[in-house]
């Protein structure tokens, strides 16, 4: 799919709640080629109106609750729904894809598709 975007002169780009260091571990741990972007206070995330208000986080915070030591309480945390942006170099979204499940991402097809009507017109020119 690299190449077929590069065509088009498209980048991917990753952005996630995460770290700048635990994006460097993902981005070696899994072998990618992209450009991964940190967004730990989801500033960016929340310019996109992708936030999620759902997902559940895991304290590891030791604490006592009449001196029975507790861990691990569950808290409702801020996330990046998972979802695919074209945006062109404007700024400007053309295209977003967004499933309602979380596990889910764009498939290349997808991309592929809407890179080409997005983009076809001013490669044209």
């Amino acid at each position: 799919m690299k190449s077929e975007l590069a065509e088009y002169g498209v980048s991917v780009i990753g952005l996630s709640k995460d770290t700048v260091e635990d994006a460097a571990f993902q981005k070696q741990r899994d072998k990618l080629t992209m450009t991964l972007l940190a967004d730990p206070q989801l500033d960016v995330i929340k310019q996109y109106g992708v936030e999620h208000h759902k997902g559940i986080e895991f304290s590891t915070v030791r604490f006592s609750l009449f001196g029975i030591p507790l861990a691990l309480f569950p808290s409702v945390k801020t996330m990046a729904i998972p979802t695919s942006l074209l945006v062109d170099e404007q700024g400007v979204v053309r295209w977003i894809d967004q499933a309602d499940d979380y596990r889910l991402r764009s498939n290349e097809q997808r991309v592929i598709s809407a890179v080409k009507e997005a983009f076809a017109k001013q490669q044209a020119a």
